[in-house]
């Protein structure tokens, strides 16, 4: 009775998470539209700190718990998700994933020194709050630069005057974001139950489900977006996240300053998550856009970390 009580949960979690995605972006295309700006900034800026939601309070969680490393171990997981296995599948369902014409490569460099800065800081065994204001310090010199050299658009839209509507996106946006933060949390947890109750391994439940799980809003979003053929959403969503990750750490150790005693039990993620942006970087840079082929290696360079993951932590 309780399996099926939690698979119905799983199930309706799913229909509300699709629903909320769909919410979301409508509205921002609206409100894009509204202000004239950039989709791909808005979905990079709003959506991608906004659909990070989970990660921001599995850092708060595990401040409170004081186990700041279960934040660091998921947001690294987390952006191998992102840049592998959600662009990956993205690309490999809709053909293609377009990069906004206006990303230079100067913001490529940057955004992936952003995404790997934890990394680098980490190498002596710990993060305190001079290593946190860093990472605050080059996530806000990022966001400024993306948003002030590109948020206004290069053509005209047809312009919404009526400040109704812009009221009425913005607050249908931010239902729909609490949708996915709400339903995500309960998908991510019933996923959790069923696995236990079928006697699947700690170990995959981590791996699988959690760094996954709470990639929820992010993957719903992105199908979503290629099924309204709204690409441009779904790069800016990933880079955004992706970065905001850094963000997250930045103040998980401002809050709490920790040391990683034993870094070799990150060695595979921290391998794999450089690999992963290099890969990533590399393919957006080759054609100004991730083909199906370019999308189905991201793909497999993830089941590769997950195999990898799996073999090294059983042996």
């Amino acid at each position: 009775m309780q399996i099926t009580y939690q698979f119905l949960i799983l199930l309706v979690s799913l229909l509300v998470l699709a629903k909320s995605a769909s919410v979301v972006v409508q509205n921002l295309i609206k409100i894009a539209n509204t202000l004239r700006f950039s989709t791909f900034i808005v979905s990079f800026i709003i959506l991608g700190v906004a659909s990070s939601t989970p990660e921001f309070f599995v850092g708060l969680n595990s401040v409170i718990d004081t186990t700041p490393q279960l934040s660091l171990g998921n947001v690294m997981g987390a952006s191998i998700v992102l840049l592998s296995l959600l662009t990956g599948l993205t690309a490999l369902l809709s053909g293609k994933v377009i990069v906004d014409a206006t990303f230079t490569k100067k913001d490529l460099v940057i955004m992936n020194f952003v995404i790997i800065l934890p990394i680098l800081l980490i190498f002596d065994g710990k993060l305190n709050r001079l290593d946190s204001i860093i990472m605050f310090i080059s996530y806000a010199i990022y966001v400024f630069r993306i948003y002030k050299e590109r948020h206004r658009l290069s053509h005209p839209l047809a312009r919404i005057n009526h400040n109704n509507v812009l009221v009425e996106s913005i607050t249908f946006l931010f239902f729909g974001i609490i949708g996915l933060a709400i339903a995500s949390n309960f998908a991510v947890d019933s996923a959790r139950a069923i696995a236990e109750f079928l006697k699947v391994p700690l170990l995959l439940i981590g791996i699988l489900i959690f760094s996954v799980g709470t990639n929820f809003p992010e993957l719903t979003i992105a199908l979503t977006a290629v099924r309204k053929k709204q690409k441009s959403i779904v790069l800016g969503n990933v880079l955004g996240s992706a970065t905001t990750n850094t963000l997250v750490i930045a103040l998980v150790s401002f809050l709490q300053p920790f040391e990683v005693l034993d870094l070799e039990t990150f060695t595979v993620s921290v391998f794999f998550l450089v690999a992963t942006v290099i890969t990533f970087s590399f393919f957006i840079k080759s054609k100004n856009e991730i083909s199906r082929l370019e999308g189905f290696f991201l793909l497999s360079l993830y089941f590769l970390f997950v195999m990898t993951e799996i073999v090294t932590k059983l042996l």
